[in-house]
């Protein structure tokens, strides 16, 4: 049925759930399984109108930040698919169009079907349907599993 399963993740439980489920499609079609985590672009910061400059050094803590986070939920995902025998590769890109990152990794890699989370952090305008999901489900060649 399906060969390679992608399971974007921003660490919330209910991506952490959508990742578990993915897993079990996994396994179910004796498939591999990629994880993503896509962390935002650092941002130059505005005070009262005036752009401050960007530092190379913000720049670069902001980044090693975002890779440690995303390695831990990511090693999270590969430890519980390796215990249940499921071939596991991680990515994590830094994107400005999260949507836009998943649909890319999908075709870099191969993938079949995505499994994700109905919403993920984000606040009161995913209430719904998250908007990432929502991007993703209209703009997917692929089959998308929403999660709820």
């Amino acid at each position: 049925m399906f060969t390679h399963v992608l399971t974007p993740v921003d660490g919330s439980e209910l991506s952490m759930g959508a990742a578990r489920h993915g897993m079990a499609l996994a396994k179910l079609c004796n498939a591999k399984l990629t994880s993503i985590m896509v962390s935002p672009t650092y941002r130059q910061h505005t005070q009262d109108g005036f752009v401050l400059p960007t530092v190379q050094v913000m720049r670069e803590r902001w980044e090693e930040q975002m890779t440690e986070r995303a390695q831990v939920v990511l090693d999270q995902i590969c430890v519980e698919s390796g215990r249940a025998g499921i071939k596991c590769n991680s990515v994590h890109v830094f994107g400005d169009a999260p949507y836009q990152a998943i649909i890319d990794a999908a075709k870099t890699y191969n993938c079949d079907v995505v499994v994700m989370g109905s919403h993920g952090y984000g606040g009161f305008k995913q209430f719904i349907l998250g908007s990432e999901t929502a991007r993703v489900l209209s703009h997917s060649v692929i089959p998308v599993v929403v999660y709820r």
